[in-house]
C-alpha cells in the first residue's frame, strides 16, 4: 500500500487509513495505463496535499471522511500523443473508485518540460509547497524553484478571488431554481470556498500570504488591519473547511444570506483592487478603463507585446500612461470577465437577487466556456443548464 505524509489536518487514523486506500487505489489505476518511464511524478494537491484537508461525520456511520475532493496532477515526461483516448480512459477508469468512496477524484495532466517553463502563479506556488508525491520523482515538484512567492503576479492573485467569488454568482443561479433547498449544501459550501478566496487575495495584498491554510488562518487572527466582521467570515469559513458543520446554517434563509455574504466582500475586493492598481480612489464606477488598461500592459501575450512595441514608438509613453477603452477591446474574453465581474455580482436590490436574469446567465456561460470547463460538469451533475433560447 501507499505510504505518505498524513493528508489531513485532524490526522484521524480511521480517516488517514481510509484516504490512503483510496489513493493507493488511484496509484495503481494509473499505473495500468502508464509505465514507470512515462511518469514524471502524481502528485496531490488542494488541502490533501499540504497535509490539511478536512473531515467531516458520516451521516450513517460517524466515522470521519473526507469532505472535499481529490485534487491530483499527473506530469508526464512527454506529451503522449499515441492514444488520444488515454485521459478519458484514465479518468473512466477512477469513476468507480470515488463512487465507491463517495467523493471527487479530479485529474489534470501536463508535461515536465511545461511544468519547467510554466511561469509562477498562485496554484504552482502553493503546489510546490504543498503536496504529496504519490507516484514518481518526489524531488521534481520541489525543484520548480520559479514558484516564489514574490514571483506571483499581482493579477493572479485577483484572478484567486474572481474564481472564488464566481462560485456567489453560481449560488443566485441556484437559488433561482424551482427547488433551491435541494442546493443548500452545495450553496454552504460555495459560499465558503469564496470567504476564503476573498480573504487569500486580502492577505496578499498585505503581503501575508502563506501556501498552508493553517498558517493563513493564523496571520487573519493576527492581523489588524483587517475590518472584525470580515476577519470573523474569514476565520469561520477556515474553520469550516477544516471541520465542516451544516447544522449550524441549516435554519438561514440562504437567499438574504448569500447577498449579506456578498455585500460583506464588496468593500474587499476593492481594497485588493485599490492596492493592486495603485489607485487609492478607485471605484467601480471607474474601475473598468483603468483595470482594463493594467490587464492589456502586462499581458504577455504575442500579439499584445507587438501591438505594445509598435503603439509605443508612435504614440509615446503618453498612451501607456492615460488609461483608453479600446484597451478593454484587445483583451481575450477570459481576460475581460474578471474585469466585468464586479457588476454582474455586486448588483443591488431585485435585480441582482433575480438569478435568473439574461446577464448572470451570459457571465457564467462565458465563464464556463472560457474560464473553468468544470461549472459545466457541476450543473450536469445537479440536472441544470446555463443554455437559454434567447442567449
Amino acid at each position: 500500500m501507499l505510504t505518505i505524509k498524513h493528508v489531513t489536518l485532524r490526522q484521524d487514523p480511521q480517516a488517514e487509513a481510509f484516504c490512503q486506500d483510496v489513493l493507493t487505489q488511484v496509484c495503481d489505476t494509473v499505473a495500468r495505463y502508464l509505465g514507470k518511464n512515462q511518469v514524471c511524478a502524481l502528485v496531490l494537491l488542494g488541502g490533501y496535499g499540504r497535509g490539511e484537508g478536512g473531515l467531516i461525520s458520516h451521516p450513517v456511520s460517524g466515522q470521519l471522511y473526507p469532505h472535499n475532493n481529490f485534487d491530483l496532477l499527473l506530469i508526464l515526461n512527454q506529451q503522449i500523443n499515441a492514444d488520444p483516448q488515454l485521459k478519458k480512459s484514465i479518468n473512466q477508469a477512477l469513476q468507480p473508485i470515488s463512487l465507491q468512496a463517495g467523493l471527487g477524484i479530479d485529474i489534470s495532466f501536463t508535461t515536465r518540460a511545461k511544468m519547467r517553463n510554466s511561469a509562477c502563479r498562485v496554484i504552482w506556488y502553493d503546489m510546490r509547497h504543498g503536496h504529496r508525491t504519490l507516484l514518481g520523482d518526489e524531488d521534481f515538484v520541489p525543484s520548480l524553484t520559479q514558484h516564489t512567492l514574490q514571483n506571483i503576479p499581482a493579477w493572479d492573485a485577483r484572478n484567486l478571488l474572481i474564481n472564488r467569488g464566481s462560485l456567489l454568482l453560481i449560488n443566485r443561479f441556484l437559488l433561482a431554481q424551482n427547488e433551491p433547498e435541494r442546493y443548500r449544501s452545495t450553496i454552504i459550501k460555495h459560499t465558503m470556498k469564496a470567504i476564503i478566496g476573498y480573504g487569500d487575495a486580502l492577505l496578499f495584498s498585505l503581503g501575508k500570504y502563506h501556501w498552508s491554510y493553517a498558517e493563513k488562518q493564523l496571520r487573519m487572527t493576527n492581523e489588524t488591519s483587517v475590518e472584525p466582521e470580515f476577519k470573523h467570515l474569514y476565520l469561520e469559513a477556515m474553520s469550516f473547511r477544516f471541520s465542516p458543520s451544516y447544522t449550524r446554517f441549516q435554519n438561514i434563509e440562504l437567499t438574504t444570506w448569500n447577498e449579506s455574504i456578498i455585500t460583506a466582500l464588496q468593500p474587499v475586493h476593492l481594497r485588493c483592487e485599490r492596492q493592486r492598481l495603485n489607485k487609492p480612489n478607485l471605484t467601480w464606477t471607474s474601475y473598468l478603463k483603468y483595470a482594463a488598461s493594467d490587464a492589456f500592459w502586462n499581458n504577455d501575450s504575442q500579439v499584445k507585446n507587438l501591438m505594445k512595441r509598435t503603439l509605443g514608438m508612435t504614440a509615446g509613453l503618453a498612451i501607456i500612461q492615460e488609461p483608453s477603452p479600446w484597451t478593454y477591446l484587445a483583451l481575450t474574453q477570459a481576460e475581460k470577465l474578471p474585469l466585468c465581474f464586479p457588476y454582474v455580482l455586486y448588483r443591488q436590490g431585485k435585480q441582482a437577487e433575480n438569478s435568473a436574469d439574461t446577464l448572470t446567465r451570459r457571465y457564467l456561460k462565458n465563464w464556463q466556456d472560457f474560464v473553468d470547463a468544470n461549472l459545466s460538469n457541476l450543473l450536469d451533475g445537479l440536472g441544470l443548464s446555463l443554455e437559454e433560447t434567447n442567449l
